[in-house]
């Protein structure tokens, strides 16, 4: 019974970041004018979708490994590679804090990246996109 479980949390992990992954490569290769439409207002944006990145796929891809071939990874490394490439340069530490950067062309170049690779996988754009957030909920309010 032990083995039954685990082997069905496994399934649901990967089930799990496999559906973020669609949703972050989606959300990744839309227009910038369309990416506010998937967080609360006020959020930056760059910091935001880059955060879910790490969550989902983690440096080393170990998140996405189980989920993708060898060939879809092969595919998507050159989108993880750019991505943790700016996010270690010092002159962009702050660009993640102002959402004019998802205009920049380093975003672009996410941009292209996930279009890329959302068309190999054959992952179409479902626009609107879900929110990130399904609810929020301000802590700070009084309602």
């Amino acid at each position: 019974m032990r083995k039954l479980q685990l082997f069905i949390n496994r399934i649901i992990d990967m089930d799990y970041f496999l559906k973020n992954l669609k949703w972050l490569v989606n959300a990744l290769a839309l227009e910038p004018t369309l990416l506010h439409t998937l967080l609360p207002p006020n959020s930056y944006i760059p910091n935001e979708m880059t955060d879910q990145y790490e969550m989902i796929v983690d440096e080393d891809l170990s998140n996405i490994i189980p989920v993708l071939t060898t060939e879809q990874i092969k595919q998507f490394k050159p989108l993880n590679d750019y991505i943790y490439s700016l996010l270690v340069r010092e002159d962009l530490a702050d660009s993640w804090y102002d959402n004019d950067f998802i205009y920049s062309p380093e975003w672009n170049v996410i941009h292209m990246l996930a279009k890329d690779f959302e068309q190999y996988m054959g992952w179409q754009i479902s626009e609107p996109l879900p929110p990130l957030y399904s609810e929020i909920i301000y802590v700070d309010s009084e309602n």
